[in-house]
């Protein structure tokens, strides 16, 4: 069952500041849509092709482990389209993303990306990262993003959520005797 992702004004405000810090820089440009979410409604924001690409990409950057999931297993995907669903401005950055990251396969090996072994896929998108650091750090931060605030993996690494106003979590009190060995060490500064 997916979780249903609700935005925050935080969350809101990252996506936009991102968007527009690509805009700005010159590392992105694109005509802005006036499409809105109920123009969406009947589609998804990025076409299958797109979704596969974005889909094998998130599992490259957070790969399944033994005690974790990768990132399209929790949802990754869903939650980046629900941020394309919601923001269609940015949606033509991941159009040009995704774009990039096949145009740089097919350049580098002759084939799509998603046709690539996991080897070529690490390495392309590594690659990526050292060519198109502004794109790749886009896509790094919405995979982390769409991984790191979901409630599935907060509940495997053991992270305890506080809402803003709570007291949130009391921290045990400082043992002054772990100092004692350093407190009889001399000064490792010089005196001026």
């Amino acid at each position: 069952m997916q979780e249903n992702h609700v935005w925050s004004r935080r969350k809101f405000s990252k996506a936009v500041i991102s968007a527009q810090l690509l805009l700005a820089t010159g590392v992105l440009s694109f005509t802005v849509s006036c499409e809105t979410k109920e123009k969406l409604n009947n589609s998804e924001p990025l076409n299958k092709s797109q979704q596969a690409i974005l889909k094998i990409a998130m599992d490259a950057i957070i790969p399944e482990s033994d005690k974790m999931p990768a990132a399209s297993k929790v949802g990754g995907l869903d939650y980046i389209s629900d941020i394309l669903t919601e923001l269609p401005d940015i949606k033509g950055l991941f159009e040009s993303l995704l774009q990039k990251i096949d145009a740089t396969s097919i350049k580098k090996y002759d084939s799509q990306f998603v046709r690539l072994n996991s080897e070529e896929r690490i390495h392309l998108l590594q690659e990526f990262e050292q060519t198109e650091n502004g794109l790749f750090n886009v896509l790094k931060s919405f995979v982390y993003e769409s991984y790191y605030l979901n409630p599935i993996i907060w509940e495997r690494i053991g992270y305890e959520s506080y809402p803003t106003g709570t007291a949130g979590p009391t921290m045990e009190p400082f043992d002054t005797a772990s100092l004692a060995r350093v407190q009889t060490l001399p000064p490792s500064y010089k005196k001026i």
